[in-house]
């Protein structure tokens, strides 16, 4: 039976989140699917988080990565290690998720029924409030805003798969013949965006990205940097302009419109007295038209 299944590979990546990692395990412990396996990478944290994970999980693969290159380079270290791995799918997951026992079989069954599903994803529900959805599929406008389908909404049973924008990397599953002809992420986005510009390759090369609500996990939102923290304004305004740079449908109107929010965000927090925040804000669009990518030099106050 074990044969007959595509092979699932599930990376989780860590970055001083032993705590969220072991949960997590202790979930995907219980997965009913047959033929999975999950792959701990460890961004340099520090600390004993693989030790514990070692001796709590024998059954995980553990990589060491000697430097923290952000969500998209250490997903790739996994990435590239589960195909090594003869992986037929690639679950991208984040460490601070638990998940349902029956979460990859409806997730492998609805990729496997069309080869020209690129991506799948489940319903993603806060850890805190169980039943309320966080994300069901994303969409994405002409002028780089992203939003959370269904998000606020309430939990109801069953419900038909849909085609969307993109799949939060929060619990991606990719098709690994897909990753192969389109690429992995781009580390140039470090963190955020990086899973919007990998499903607009994956769009434009044909493949359809696809939400399936009879798949469940919860997620701890925001567990790793607060929603307004200036780590989170640096890379989301950097990132949103080298993703309409690629991907924009209006490639002169959205990046304008942008830079205009952006603009003004940084009049408001001029009088407001938050000159730091301006500085990363302002710093954000002068690394991207300077073409720095990747992870910051810079340093962030709460």
């Amino acid at each position: 039976m074990t044969e007959q299944c595509p092979r699932v590979a599930i990376i989780l990546v860590t970055f001083k989140g032993k705590d969220d990692t072991l949960e997590c395990l202790r979930s995907l412990a219980e997965l009913t699917y047959p033929n999975w396996e999950v792959l701990v990478v460890d961004q340099n944290s520090g600390d004993d988080t693989l030790e514990a994970v070692r001796e709590a999980f024998p059954w995980a693969h553990t990589i060491a990565n000697p430097v923290n290159n952000g969500f998209a380079g250490g997903n790739n270290v996994g990435i590239r290690a589960a195909m090594e791995r003869g992986a037929d799918y690639i679950f991208l997951l984040n460490n601070d998720t638990t998940v349902e026992p029956g979460l990859l079989e409806p997730l492998v069954a609805l990729a496997e029924s069309d080869p020209k599903i690129g991506v799948v994803g489940p319903k993603m529900l806060y850890h805190g409030d169980p039943e309320t959805i966080w994300s069901a599929g994303g969409r994405m406008d002409w002028r780089g805003n992203s939003m959370l389908v269904d998000e606020g909404e309430k939990d109801t049973p069953g419900g038909e798969p849909r085609d969307v924008d993109f799949i939060v990397g929060c619990g991606l599953m990719a098709r690994r013949d897909v990753l192969e002809k389109v690429g992995i992420l781009d580390e140039r986005y470090f963190i955020y965006y990086e899973e919007s510009d990998l499903c607009a390759r994956i769009r434009k090369a044909g493949y359809r990205i696809v939400y399936q609500p009879n798949a469940r996990l919860w997620h701890k939102v925001s567990r790793t940097f607060g929603p307004g923290s200036e780590f989170t304004v640096y890379y989301m305004y950097r990132n949103v302009f080298l993703y309409l740079r690629q991907h924009g449908a209006r490639p002169i109107l959205g990046p304008l419109v942008a830079l205009y929010k952006t603009l003004r965000l940084a009049a408001v927090w001029t009088v407001q007295g938050k000159h730091h925040r301006r500085w990363v804000l302002l710093r954000a669009v002068g690394d991207f038209c300077r073409g720095n990518f990747g992870k910051a030099d810079i340093q962030f106050q709460k």
